[in-house]
């Protein structure tokens, strides 16, 4: 956390920069992105990813354990075991690391050293093992890709085959029928080859003859002659999913029929036996998407799933797949893909609404995953359920247990018993005609407000609803500035705003049959972005939108808008969501982490620089104490203590009777001081976090007297070697009733 104690003169007024304590309330159970899984049976498997994400589970995803590789930060792409104890993943910039214990521990194999001369591996594409000692990887970088063979457990690994070349060319898989016959496949007509001796040496295929090929991303064998590729169709230019099947070891393919509108982008297969498969990806909007064959892969049936993530894997034992998409969440099947539930895990998706009425708390990311606060403060979250297909917006409740989210193609969801379950009661486009979501209103329980786009972003039109949500009708339809952003709110049943991008900003009096400009006064021609974020009405006299960098102000019920002149200069960010506990204190929250704040109803405004460049926010309200909860791109939820006064450079923070000072060097290496005083004996625990909010030290546990402590901290062990990367971090003091955060950089 940043402690600043200048006051900058700007403009017209003082802008003061403060620092606040602000709390992780909720975070990501599975913190990074997932990129590849493999299951050894029914229970057992292990999901890797990014920032060297290795997870276990042996309950079916039940539980996951996460496992650390000697490496931070590695970007992981694909997993294979071949038995419980031996296994092996490979990073991006072309490592892989083994493991002899089931994950326990890892060695590493630098797979560019083979490379001469050397190059910088940037993608890791296929890893397959036929057996215990004998694998293969595909990996390299644009316009020089490799097949490389390990015959002795991944010790050491050689090249067997690349693509060196003026243009680019890329293998995306490789698979094995027996030791000897093997196959692989990419994104170009003319590279697909196979082996029948044991990858040693491959012959290309005869050239695929398709006008309408594209990247083939999967390839399976159902027999010791047959196999299957496929990938990725387009939507928007009209190709449909490239399926091809070959019936001589990859010698020749032919392209297989298939539904007319089936566009599934492939990412994934799964043979269950010689017949029945299932291919998984996601349309032309990264949603769940997977198609099905029944007879070998000469027909497919396609289906869209009801998640919002574009599936990016899938592995199956019999009946029972496993899946996960693009943002971590797991989706498991056991009727072969024709049901599919998904685990309560939270991931690391961007909260996109958070609301407090009636003593609760609701939150819901652009997955539509659904979150509840029991107490109504925002002390905690629990995961509830999933909204459905489309991307999230919008979310309003009207009661604890009504309430409303809008979706992206016109889909609006209802519940009635506090999120537990959620019905479609504005059914979604087709997902071919692109839909944008503007926002969502409720001026009272019966009435209500949706602003979408039909078409591809300009065809503006206004759905409404007097019977509490259950019907909408399209009241108003107008040609915008061409794309959506920025928000609705309506004063009453008949008066409301909508503003959008160019400052295209609207006003009603008739319930939305008729809409005129409204007027902006003062705005400066110096800036030249005019787009609206969003708006919020504090009552009759009292509305205001925010938009790039600027703030406008309306008294007389949005028929005109004034600028402020905030004074905030200096800073590369967007204002994104405004919320107000009363008509004085209200909070801007920005795209980089800025908070922007006003105590006198905006005829000032102060920067908090705590969360400036480490977290995203996307979303803020209130709860009934004045406590700010902000949502953030990762998935983490933060409170503010709102106890900030007055930061002196010194003694750091003051917050019921204890001190929290900065670190001291700060940046550090390898170690540094931590102070705090307390003024009562108390409880104390001082632990520290990485950026990610995972606790990497528990410095102190226990009861203190009241006094001045200092305590060191060292990111290395007692044999010298550093335990943690150059990054930031972040220290927090807790006692029984308050707690301070502050953050701290690591360079080594």
């Amino acid at each position: 956390m940043k402690k600043i104690s200048v006051i900058l003169f700007v403009l017209s007024g003082f802008i003061s920069l403060y620092s606040q304590s602000w709390n992780i309330v909720s975070q990501p159970d599975i913190k990074s992105g997932i990129n590849a899984l493999y299951f050894l049976d029914a229970n057992e498997g292990y999901f890797v990813g990014d920032n060297s994400l290795v997870l276990h589970t042996t309950d079916g995803g039940t539980t996951l354990t996460q496992l650390t590789i000697p490496a931070v930060g590695k970007s992981l792409k694909k997993v294979f075991f071949t038995d419980k104890l031996h296994g092996f993943t490979g990073s991006l910039d072309g490592y892989i690391y083994n493991t002899t214990d089931g994950g326990a521990s890892w060695n590493s194999y630098n797979l560019g050293q083979l490379i001469y001369p050397q190059i910088t591996i940037t993608y890791f594409d296929a890893l397959y093992f036929t057996g215990a000692t004998e694998g293969y990887a595909v990996a390299g970088k644009s316009k020089a890709d490799y097949i490389f063979k390990t015959t002795n457990g991944g010790a050491s690994w050689a090249i067997k085959d690349s693509l060196v070349s003026t243009t680019a060319q890329r293998w995306y898989d490789i698979s094995f029928y027996d030791a000897n016959k093997g196959v692989v496949i990419g994104d170009k007509k003319t590279i697909e080859k196979y082996t029948t001796n044991a990858g040693n040496n491959w012959t290309l295929s005869t050239a695929i003859s398709d006008n309408f090929f594209n990247i083939l991303h999967t390839v399976k064998w159902l027999s010791p002659t047959t196999l299957i590729t496929m990938g990725e169709g387009n939507d928007f230019t009209g190709v449909t999913t490239p399926i091809y099947k070959s019936t001589d070891g990859g010698v020749n393919w032919v392209k297989k029929t298939q539904n007319v509108t089936n566009y599934d982008r492939v990412k994934d297969s799964y043979f269950k036996n010689a017949n029945e498969g299932i291919g998984v990806g996601s349309n032309g909007f990264s949603k769940m998407y997977y198609t099905k064959t029944t007879d070998g892969g000469e027909t497919w049936t396609p289906y869209q799933g009801n998640f919002a993530t574009g599936l990016q894997a899938v592995t199956g034992i019999g009946d029972v797949l496993y899946s996960f998409g693009y943002d971590s969440h797991i989706l498991k099947s056991t009727d072969f893909g024709s049901t599919w539930t998904g685990f309560k895990n939270k991931t690391p998706t961007m909260f996109v609404e958070i609301q407090f009425i009636g003593g609760k708390g609701y939150a819901v990311n652009r997955a539509g995953d659904f979150y509840i606060n029991d107490d109504g403060l925002g002390t905690s979250w629990r995961f509830v359920s999933t909204s459905g297909i489309w991307d999230t917006y919008a979310m309003r409740f009207t009661s604890v247990t009504t309430g409303f989210i809008l979706k992206s193609n016109r889909h609006i969801v209802k519940t009635t018993d506090g999120g537990l379950t959620w019905n479609t009661v504005l059914t979604p486009t087709d997902f071919n005609s692109r839909s944008i979501v503007g926002g969502l209103s409720f001026p009272d329980a019966s009435t209500g407000y949706a602003w979408t786009s039909i078409t591809d972003y300009s065809d503006y039109n206004v759905y409404k609803t007097t019977d509490g949500g259950n019907n909408w009708t399209n009241v108003y339809s107008v040609s915008g500035p061409g794309y959506i952003s920025g928000n609705t709110a309506f004063y009453d049943a008949n008066t409301g705003i909508l503003a959008g991008p160019k400052q295209w900003i609207q006003r009603t009096t008739n319930g939305g049959v008729k809409w005129d400009t409204a007027v902006v006064n003062n705005f400066p021609s110096a800036i030249t972005s005019k787009d609206c974020e969003d708006i919020r009405i504090i009552d009759d006299s009292h509305a205001w939108i925010i938009g790039n960098k600027f703030i406008l102000n309306s008294t007389d019920k949005g028929k005109t808008w004034n600028y402020i002149d905030h004074g905030i200069k200096g800073y590369d960010t967007t204002f994104y969501r405004i919320s107000f506990s009363d008509v004085n204190n209200g909070y801007i929250v920005c795209s980089n982490g800025l908070i922007i704040r006003t105590t006198n109803g905006g005829a000032a405004w102060s920067v908090d620089t705590s969360l400036y460049n480490d977290y995203f926010l996307y979303a803020i309200a209130f709860n009934s104490k004045g406590k700010a909860i902000v949502g953030t791109s990762l998935g983490y939820i933060l409170s503010s203590d709102l106890t900030t006064g007055v930061i002196d450079g010194k003694n750091g923070n003051t917050v019921n009777g204890f001190v929290l000072k900065q670190n001291y060097p700060n940046p550090f290496n390898p170690s540094t001081i931590i102070g705090f005083e307390l003024k009562t004996k108390s409880h104390v625990t001082l632990k520290v976090f990485d950026i990610m909010g995972r606790e990497v030290a528990t410095l102190i546990n226990g009861d203190r007297a009241a006094g001045a402590y200092n305590i060191t901290f060292n990111a290395q062990n007692t044999n010298g070697k550093f335990q943690l990367a150059s990054g930031v971090y972040y220290y927090r003091l807790q006692t029984e009733n308050s707690s301070l955060t502050k953050k701290m950089i690591l360079l080594r």
